[in-house]
């Protein structure tokens, strides 16, 4: 599976309460992979995928934010937007609005990632008042 892929599965699973976009920009770098909205509010999400966690729990995983990615995104946040940026790798997924830290321990990752159905929920809560649908 690629983040395309990833992203794509997550999208089927969402509530179809949630509107779901995932932006394809050609023009303007940075811009995060998807904008979710609901009646409960909003979010942008970057996400960054690999296929596989490695078993050996001090290897680095490293996951690439381009500069004009974190620009894009400390500069919403500094706004008061709420964006994310969601570290994936195989079903698990590390949710946070910090744009500093791009590279985790399998250990770090595992022990501050969620399920892929734990992220869902936390968008549905996002998007839908509290995950009140």
């Amino acid at each position: 599976m690629n983040e395309i892929k990833f992203i794509s599965k997550i999208h089927k699973r969402l509530n179809p309460k949630i509107y779901r976009w995932k932006i394809n920009d050609r023009y303007h770098g940075g811009i995060p992979d998807t904008f979710y909205s609901g009646p409960g509010g909003f979010c942008f999400v970057e996400y960054k995928y690999i296929p596989k966690i490695p078993k050996k729990q001090t290897t680095l995983l490293k996951f690439k934010l381009t500069e004009q990615q974190r620009a894009w995104l400390n500069k919403q946040a500094s706004f008061g937007v709420p964006v994310y940026t969601a570290f994936a790798a195989g079903e698990h997924v590390l949710f946070t609005d910090s744009f500093t830290t791009c590279e985790f321990t399998v250990q770090e990752f595992k022990e501050n990632a969620v399920s892929v159905q734990q992220f869902i929920d936390l968008l549905t809560i996002i998007c839908l008042d509290n995950g009140q649908n």
